[in-house]
């Protein structure tokens, strides 16, 4: 695949069949690999990792975007299971963290916007390759807004590729990790009533998830649905270990795969302003989870998790694989997505009315939308 004049992949491969399996073959073996070392999140990072270098050494590879969200959908129902019917007392304590979430964010939305601009991207680009929310909607509303699509979207895989890697590492560096030593082939203790009702939640959540456009539709949507048949105690069941791996699988594969057709020598000022970005974020989040941590009661792990700029699945697995509370971290980033979806676009065009006013300029079609500049117009 071709990149584009920037040197950002103007498009990603084909989804055949070859390039699918290809993905899933390297990321397999990767996850393999990772297993074997006995490194943290072994599935999903070594996908990625394995993934990632063929894609950026010249692999045409490509993921399934419906293999890709039936098995978030399948995650989504694993983290339902952690909604128990003893956590309405600790959602209440919640609001706390929410709030700091809230501050976080518009932390982001002013100093990574400044910080890009005076790299020289457009308002935009930089606007929305600074907030933290899914790929596809930043992209898109991005482009709608006159942002550059290949910045945003490179930037975004970056910044889920560094948090998805730099976070537990950092916390196998400091707390320690162990990893379980076995994986079921099949649900422990499960009826076929229990497969039933997980089964409809993954199936019926996907469809309603991704049919109401939900913030990151095909991980809630199921989750919703699990996380009300697990608190009403209709089943403490959970999907099994091995098809959690494969899931982790395709997911980590689906973010190596996004790497096809990147030409490092010309996007090496893209690459580097959001390792730059992403590294901040991630310091940020961390200084905010040490010291506020203790101060409000939360344990400063779950904080970070919680705080971290990574995308919602892959910092809730995080959660799961090292022992964190899983409906606190799943929770607050569904709301920080739903909050960035929702809010974001509406405080971009308010900013910009703003500014063409205080410019006086009074035919909005002179600037409005904006042309979609390169990353360092």
């Amino acid at each position: 695949m071709n990149g584009s004049p920037n040197g950002t992949p103007s498009s990603l491969p084909t989804a055949s069949l070859r390039n699918i399996t290809i993905a899933l073959g390297l990321g397999s073996t990767g996850g393999a690999i990772f297993f074997a070392l006995s490194l943290p999140l072994p599935w999903m990072l070594g996908a990625m990792a394995a993934t990632s270098v063929a894609a950026i050494s010249g692999a045409q590879l490509a993921m399934s975007k419906h293999l890709r969200n039936f098995m978030i959908a399948v995650i989504g129902v694993l983290l339902g299971s952690a909604f128990t019917p003893d956590l309405a007392d600790q959602i209440t304590q919640w609001a706390v963290s929410l709030a700091i979430l809230a501050v976080f964010l518009v932390l982001l939305a002013i100093l990574v916007p400044m910080f890009l601009r005076r790299a020289g991207y457009d308002r935009a680009t930089a606007f929305f390759s600074a907030l933290p929310a899914g790929l596809t909607e930043m992209t898109a509303v991005g482009s709608d807004n006159g942002g550059n699509p290949q910045t945003i979207a490179l930037t975004h895989t970056v910044r889920v590729f560094i948090v998805a890697f730099a976070i537990p590492f950092l916390m196998v560096t400091f707390a320690g990790y162990e990893r379980p030593d076995t994986m079921s082939a099949v649900p422990r203790n499960v009826s076929l009533c229990d497969i039933g009702l997980l089964s409809a939640c993954c199936i019926a959540g996907l469809w309603f998830g991704l049919k109401i456009k939900f913030p990151a539709g095909a991980l809630a949507g199921p989750l919703m649905l699990s996380a009300a048949v697990h608190v009403s105690g209709l089943t403490a069941s959970s999907p099994p270990e091995v098809l959690i791996a494969s899931a982790q699988v395709v997911l980590g594969a689906s973010v190596g795969s996004r790497f096809s057709g990147l030409t490092l020598a010309t996007s090496r000022k893209i690459l580097g302003l959001a390792v730059v970005v992403t590294i901040g974020m991630i310091t940020l989040s961390g200084i905010g989870a040490i010291i506020l941590g203790p101060i409000v009661g939360i344990n400063s792990m779950a904080l970070l998790l919680a705080l971290a700029p990574g995308g919602v699945t892959e910092m809730s697995l995080m959660a799961l694989a090292l022992d964190q509370d899983i409906a606190f971290v799943t929770t607050h980033h569904i709301v920080r997505i739903a909050l960035i979806v929702m809010i974001g676009p509406v405080v971009f065009a308010a900013l910009e009315k703003w500014r063409r006013k205080r410019r006086g300029v009074t035919n909005e079609s002179q600037e409005w939308p904006p042309k979609a500049r390169g990353p360092g117009a």
